[in-house]
């Protein structure tokens, strides 16, 4: 992966690109190095049509540094920490909270939801972790996810409004490993 981010992609046929976190997250009980699953958490602040302006400043650099207003947030959930290529549709029956499948939502410029997509057994529909580094903690992987918009909430502004399945593809990762606690 050679980019300035360490996630990049291509959404519905236009580049792609993000910082990701990839966060274990581990409950009180538990030992760090018995939690063999993580999460995939990725900012943008790619524009989209319908994201209005202010109270934010717009910023356009990927959400690289601290300086970002935050448009765009995929999530996949659930992930196992090893090799392997991995269905999203098992993933996301395996979560252990309510409301955790991998989605991509967008974001206004104050933060509120405007729109959300969710992985409905679309192809394509998975992750593949391809190298994990034990030393440096970096994991990598590529993915290439479906989504079709979220019907249900109807306070979404900009439902109707954008095309009904978001598609990525050549999606690529290489993140260092982040570990939190909960209490």
């Amino acid at each position: 992966m050679n980019s300035a981010f360490n996630v990049t992609g291509v959404l519905n046929d236009t580049a792609w690109f993000g910082t990701g976190k990839v966060l274990r997250i581990k409950e009180v009980e538990q030992k760090i190095e018995d939690v063999r699953k993580f999460n995939l958490v990725v900012s943008t602040d790619i524009d989209y049509p319908g994201m209005g302006g202010g109270p934010n400043p717009n910023t356009n650099n990927g959400c690289i540094d601290p300086e970002c207003t935050k448009t765009q947030v995929l999530v996949i959930y659930n992930i196992p920490l090893k090799k392997g290529r991995f269905n999203i549709a098992k993933l996301d029956k395996q979560r252990p909270r309510k409301n955790e499948y991998a989605r991509l939502s967008y974001i206004s410029n104050s933060g509120g939801l405007l729109n959300q997509y969710l992985y409905t057994g679309l192809k394509p529909g998975w992750i593949r972790v391809t190298k994990i580094n034990k030393t440096s903690g970096i994991v990598e992987g590529r993915f290439a996810i479906a989504f079709s918009q979220d019907m249900n909430p109807d306070l979404l502004p900009l439902r109707n409004a954008m095309p009904i399945t978001k598609r990525f593809t050549d999606g690529l990762f290489r993140i260092k490993l982040t570990d939190v606690m909960l209490r």
